[in-house]
């Protein structure tokens, strides 16, 4: 939450001065760009990855709409209906949360305040792994409990469950080289 306050108060700047930073800690190799250079880079890189997510989520989204029109849609029970819809609504809501780094930008376009979008669109790169994480859970927790027998699905949903988590928080690993400002 420390993060987000910043955002919110606008502190998350980075400084308008020029900087020099070190590539994993090593002082012979430096990256010259002054701040400005290091948004535009910032910006480019969060951009990036949201391409990535973004397709990925899409084709997820796409899957869930196409759904009920399929025959066997007919055949949920005991809730499911339900939890498809709350899929549905996840992975849609996901979608549109991934353009909020390009509204932003574009609500904010040349007012001199990219430090802010840059902090903002990383705030928002986080939120969305994080539902990308929860969303692909849930997928696998729906589709295991209809194909699989109860105990099985949920062994099955777990186990995924688990190394999705651990993909997302443990790889790669920490880095002792300090995060540069």
């Amino acid at each position: 939450m420390g993060e987000l306050k910043k955002v919110l108060a606008g502190e998350a700047d980075v400084p308008d001065t020029g900087v020099i930073e070190t590539v994993q800690g090593h002082p012979e190799a430096r990256r010259n760009e002054t701040a400005f250079e290091k948004l535009d880079r910032n910006w480019g890189d969060l951009l990036q990855e949201l391409r990535v997510m973004q397709t990925g989520t899409q084709i997820v989204t796409a899957f869930l709409i196409i759904l009920p029109f399929q025959s066997r849609f007919e055949e949920l029970v005991g809730g499911l209906e339900g939890w498809y819809v709350a899929l549905l609504i996840s992975a849609v809501l996901l979608t549109v949360l991934m353009l909020m780094p390009v509204v932003a930008h574009r609500r904010y376009f040349g007012r001199q305040i990219k430090n802010q979008t840059v902090a903002w669109g990383n705030l928002f790169v986080k939120i969305c792994l994080a539902g990308l994480a929860l969303l692909l859970i849930g997928c696998i927790a729906f589709i295991t409990h209809l194909v699989l027998p109860d105990v099985i699905g949920w062994i099955v949903a777990g186990a995924t469950a688990v190394v999705i988590i651990a993909v997302m928080t443990l790889l790669p690993p920490r880095s002792s080289v300090p995060v540069q400002e």
